[in-house]
C-alpha cells in the first residue's frame, strides 16, 4: 500500500511539474521567450480586447512599419517594423497562438545595424507602437483602442482628373497623415523644369511625406510574368515597374515629373511584347503599399533609408477588377521588356540646351556635356542613368539625375554624321537627354570627355579592338587597417585614400574606352600583397597597374615609377607610364626604377608600379588634395594602359 501511495505521489509531482513549465511566466495571460543581444526578451499579454506586446531593447528607436497582406501561401497579416541598432542573439520565432496575435518573429539585420520585428495576426491590426516611460522597451499596443499612426496609408482614389485621396472609412484600414494632399501643379514652364503630375489614368499627388500614385479603372496585381495588369519592384533597376497588356490609348508615351520621393515616371509603349510600359523610378530605397479600391490601384509610397535595402510591403485587393484591355494581350509577355525612348519632350519655345555643346565627326562626340566636376559626379550616380533605345523613331534617350548637370529644356540640331538633332527636358530630379539618330541601329553611349568637366555621348565602340579584348588589374595600394604613409598634423592625410580615389576614377575611364579592368580592391579594406598578385594571375591579366604615392627623404618630390628588374616589358611600360605622368602632370621626375617589389615580382604579366606624387613634399601634398590633379593623374594613368595594351 505504502509502495503505491508513493507512486502516485511521483506521478503527481512529475504532472505539476510538466504544467508549471507549460503555464506563463506571468500568468495566464502573459507570455515571455528570452532573445539575448541587445534586444533582451519580448512578452505578450492579454487583457480583454487589447493585446500587449512588449519588446526589452537597449535601443527603442523604430526606423519604419508597415502591414503586409495575405498573398499567395501567408494566409495573415504582417505587422513589420525595424528597431535601429539593434540585435538578437539568433532568429527568434515566438508562438503566441492568442487573440488575434499568432507568432512574433526577430532577426538580425545589417547596414546599418538594425533588428526586424514581424508580428503575424489573424486580422488586419490596429495598433500603436509607444516607448515605455522608463526608455527601456517597445510597447506594441492591438485592439480596437489602440490608435494606429503607420505611415503607410491606403487612401481611396478621387475620379476627378486631378485625384487628391482620401482616407478609407473603414476602422481597420491604416489613417492617412495629418497633412492634407497637395494639390497637383498643372503642366507648366519654371525657370528649370516642367511640373507634370498626369498622364492619362495617372497621376501623383502629394500627402504629407508620401507620394500618392493613382491609376484609374486599372486593378493590378503583383508579379514578375502573366497577361494581367501587373506591377513588380526592381530593386536593381530602382524601379516599380508596371505592365499594362496591348497598348492602353488612354496613356501618352512620355514621362511625370518627379518630387521629393521619386525621381519621374516613365509611360511608352514597347512593341516587341506588345504592353505598355509605366516605371516609378526612385532613389536607393523606398517603402511602399498597394491596394485596389472600386476598381483603381493606389501606391503610397515613402522615401526609405539610403543605407537600407528597399523592404516594400505589397498589398493588392483581394478581389481584382480586371482593367479594360485596349488590344489583345501577347501570350508569354517578357517580365523585362526591352524599354523604349520617351517621346520627344515638349517645348514652350526653341530654348537651346544647356551646359550641352555639339561635337563633331572627327573627335567623334555627337555632343559634349558640361559641368563643374561632373565626371566626379558621374561616378557617383552613372548607377542611375537610364538608357532607352526607340529604333521605331530612331531615337535614344538618356535619363540621368540632375545633380550629374542641368541640361534645361530646348532643342538642338546637329552637324554630325550620327545624329540630326538633340532635344533636352529638365524635371526636378532629372534631365532628358534625345538624340535623333540617323541610322536607328547605331548604338551611343556616355563615356568620359576631356578634363574634369566633361562627359560626351558617342558611338558606342565593340569593335573588339586591341585595348578593349584585353584585360588590366588596378591595385590601389594598401587599405585597410594598412593606412600606407601618414601625414598631416592630425595624421588625416593617408596614401590608401588617394591610391583608391585615383584607381577608381582610371578604372571608369578605362571601362568608358571598352577596357576590360578588374579591382584588387574597390573600398576600403585590407587586402594582403599576395592576394593582389593571386587575382592578377588567376585573372590571366595583361597587365597589372599598382597605384601609390610616395614618401621620400626631404628635398624629393614629383612622381616615379617601379618595374621589376628582369621583366620582359616592364621596364618599357614604366617609361611610358612614367613619361605620360611627367607630361600630364606637370610634376617633377624623379625617374623609372627597377625594385623587387612584392606585387611586381610575384605577378605573372607584365607589371608597374606607379608613385603618382611624394606626400613628403608639402607641395605635392597640396596637388593630392586637389580634386582637378586626381583626375588628371587617374586620366594619365588610363591613357598610358591605353597605349600599353595596343602595343602588348
Amino acid at each position: 500500500m505504502k509502495k503505491n501511495i508513493s507512486v502516485l505521489i511521483l506521478v503527481c509531482i512529475i504532472f505539476l511539474s510538466f504544467i508549471s513549465a507549460t503555464v506563463p511566466s506571468h500568468g495566464s495571460t502573459t507570455l515571455e521567450t528570452k532573445t539575448g543581444g541587445t534586444v533582451s526578451k519580448v512578452t505578450y499579454k492579454q487583457e480583454d480586447d487589447l493585446e500587449e506586446i512588449r519588446i526589452f531593447s537597449s535601443s527603442t528607436k523604430i526606423l519604419k512599419q508597415y502591414i503586409i497582406v495575405p498573398e499567395g501561401s501567408a494566409k495573415n497579416y504582417r505587422l513589420c517594423f525595424e528597431i535601429d541598432n539593434a540585435n538578437v542573439s539568433k532568429t527568434i520565432r515566438f508562438d503566441i497562438n492568442k487573440g488575434n496575435v499568432v507568432q512574433i518573429r526577430l532577426a538580425n539585420m545589417s547596414d546599418p545595424k538594425r533588428t526586424n520585428v514581424v508580428v503575424e495576426t489573424k486580422t488586419k491590426p490596429t495598433y500603436n507602437i509607444s516607448t515605455a516611460s522608463d526608455g527601456k522597451s517597445i510597447i506594441l499596443t492591438l485592439g480596437k483602442g489602440s490608435q494606429n499612426p503607420t505611415p503607410s496609408p491606403s487612401p481611396t482614389p478621387s475620379p476627378s482628373p486631378a485625384p487628391s485621396p482620401s482616407p478609407s472609412p473603414s476602422p481597420g484600414a491604416t489613417p492617412t497623415p495629418s497633412n492634407p494632399p497637395a494639390s497637383p501643379t498643372t503642366p507648366g514652364k519654371t525657370n528649370t523644369s516642367y511640373k507634370i503630375t498626369k498622364n492619362g489614368p495617372l497621376s501623383w499627388s502629394m500627402s504629407g511625406d508620401s507620394c500618392i500614385l493613382t491609376l484609374d479603372n486599372i486593378s493590378l496585381t503583383k508579379s514578375t510574368i502573366g497577361s494581367n495588369p501587373r506591377f513588380e519592384l526592381r530593386e536593381k533597376e530602382k524601379m516599380i515597374q508596371i505592365t499594362l497588356p496591348g497598348k492602353d490609348t488612354r496613356f501618352k508615351e512620355g514621362y511625370l515629373s518627379g518630387n521629393s520621393v521619386i525621381y519621374g515616371v516613365l509611360v511608352n509603349y514597347n512593341a516587341k511584347h506588345n504592353c505598355t510600359i509605366i516605371r516609378i523610378c526612385f532613389s536607393d530605397a523606398i517603402t511602399y503599399s498597394h491596394t485596389v479600391s472600386g476598381g483603381s490601384s493606389v501606391f503610397v509610397i515613402g522615401s526609405g533609408s539610403k543605407s537600407v535595402p528597399t523592404d516594400s510591403p505589397s498589398n493588392p485587393s483581394e478581389s481584382p477588377i480586371d482593367t479594360p484591355q485596349p488590344s489583345a494581350p501577347v501570350a508569354s509577355p517578357s517580365p523585362t521588356p526591352t524599354p523604349s525612348a520617351p517621346s520627344q519632350p515638349p517645348t514652350e519655345k526653341a530654348d537651346a540646351p544647356s551646359n550641352l555643346k555639339s561635337g563633331t565627326d572627327n573627335d567623334k562626340a555627337i555632343v559634349r556635356l558640361t559641368g563643374q566636376s561632373i565626371i566626379s559626379k558621374y561616378h557617383t550616380h552613372k548607377d542611375k542613368i537610364i538608357v532607352d533605345e526607340s529604333k521605331d523613331r530612331s531615337s535614344v534617350t538618356f535619363m540621368m539625375p540632375i545633380t550629374i548637370t542641368n541640361l534645361g529644356n530646348g532643342k538642338m540640331d546637329l552637324n554630325h554624321s550620327l545624329a540630326s538633332s538633340v532635344s533636352t527636358l529638365t524635371t526636378e530630379n532629372y534631365t532628358f537627354l534625345t538624340l535623333t539618330k540617323k541610322n536607328p541601329n547605331t548604338e551611343l553611349e556616355i563615356t568620359i570627355g576631356v578634363g574634369t568637366d566633361e562627359l560626351i555621348i558617342t558611338e558606342k565602340d565593340d569593335s573588339g579592338s586591341a585595348a578593349t579584348a584585353k584585360l588590366v588589374v588596378l591595385d590601389p595600394g594598401h587599405g585597410g587597417s594598412d593606412p600606407g604613409a601618414v601625414f598631416g598634423p592630425k595624421d588625416e592625410y593617408e596614401e590608401k585614400k588617394y591610391n583608391l580615389d585615383i584607381a577608381l576614377r582610371c578604372q571608369a575611364i578605362l571601362k568608358g574606352k571598352g577596357v576590360n579592368v578588374a579591382m584588387t580592391r574597390t573600398t576600403d579594406k585590407y587586402v594582403s600583397l599576395e592576394d593582389r598578385t593571386i587575382i592578377a594571375n588567376d585573372l590571366n591579366a595583361t597587365l597589372f597597374v599598382s597605384i601609390h604615392n610616395n614618401s621620400m627623404p626631404k628635398g624629393y618630390k614629383g612622381s616615379m615609377t617601379l618595374y621589376y628588374p628582369t621583366s620582359y616589358k616592364g621596364k618599357d611600360y614604366a617609361r611610358i607610364m612614367q613619361n605620360n605622368l611627367i607630361e600630364d602632370l606637370n610634376t617633377n621626375n624623379i625617374g623609372i626604377k627597377g625594385d623587387a617589389l612584392y606585387v611586381l615580382k610575384y605577378t605573372k604579366m607584365p607589371a608597374v608600379l606607379a608613385e603618382i606624387a611624394c606626400m613628403s613634399d608639402n607641395n605635392d601634398l597640396m596637388l593630392l588634395n586637389n580634386d582637378a590633379f586626381i583626375q588628371k593623374a587617374a586620366e594619365s594613368l588610363a591613357r598610358s594602359i591605353i597605349e600599353i595594351l595596343q602595343i602588348s
